[in-house]
């Protein structure tokens, strides 16, 4: 009788703990643009990286720890970025920094995490993600000297004025230009902008231009 064919076994990955995290914050930063941290769980982070349950909690223990750690994962990814620009963000002065932000925060992984931290109470958190890595600081401390005459606390200003617009329009815009009605988002030499993507850069165009007159006051 011949002998059954037994299976050969599926070669075992040895991966570093660094390797391992990862690959579970990049597992779960997908899941989490797709459907949003309150829609998976830790369950469905080990199958996205494809590693068991356990070592997900080895690493991360709760699963709002791991939503926190792909928080920070994002948030160290898109200041890396920042501060690699950092001399195209100066020379372009306001309407590249409400470009870059737009750009960041319309991410849906983003807005999803932003939502969790909301809802979740972490947001206001004093030892939340935002006080330990205190991006803001380091983009205003490697700008700063740039702008002579220009007061620490109306960079401070415009910098949170241009987050907080560009988070709160991505977050609602649809609600907001709905509100407003089918004529908004005209102006003088405009017609009633009725796409998506020309009203986003009609906001665009306007929040710049704020920032850019706060900036010249005196």
């Amino acid at each position: 009788m011949a002998e059954r064919a037994t299976k050969p076994e599926k070669k075992r990955v040895r991966r570093t703990p660094e390797e391992a995290k990862a690959l579970i914050l990049s597992a779960a930063l997908e899941l989490f643009a797709e459907h949003g941290p309150d829609a998976v769980g830790l369950k469905e982070v080990a199958g996205q990286a494809g590693v068991s349950h356990g070592l997900v909690t080895h690493y991360f223990g709760t699963y709002e720890a791991l939503v926190e750690a792909a928080f920070q994962e994002h948030v160290d990814r898109a200041q890396a970025a920042t501060l690699g620009r950092i001399d195209e963000l100066i020379e372009g002065g306001p309407r590249a920094w409400v470009a870059l932000a737009a750009a960041h925060l319309s991410d849906p992984t983003y807005g999803r995490l932003v939502v969790w931290a909301l809802l979740s109470g972490r947001l206001g958190a004093d030892d939340f993600i935002t006080h330990r890595a205190q991006g803001l600081r380091r983009l205003l401390d490697a700008i700063e000297g740039r702008f002579r005459g220009v007061d620490r606390s109306k960079l401070e200003f415009a910098v949170i004025l241009v987050m907080s617009a560009s988070l709160g329009y991505s977050l609602a815009r649809k609600a907001l230009w709905g509100s407003l009605g089918a004529e908004a988002g005209c102006d003088a030499h405009a017609n009633a902008r009725s796409t998506d993507s020309e009203r986003d850069a009609w906001f665009r165009e306007q929040l710049s231009d704020v920032v850019v007159r706060l900036l010249k006051r005196r």
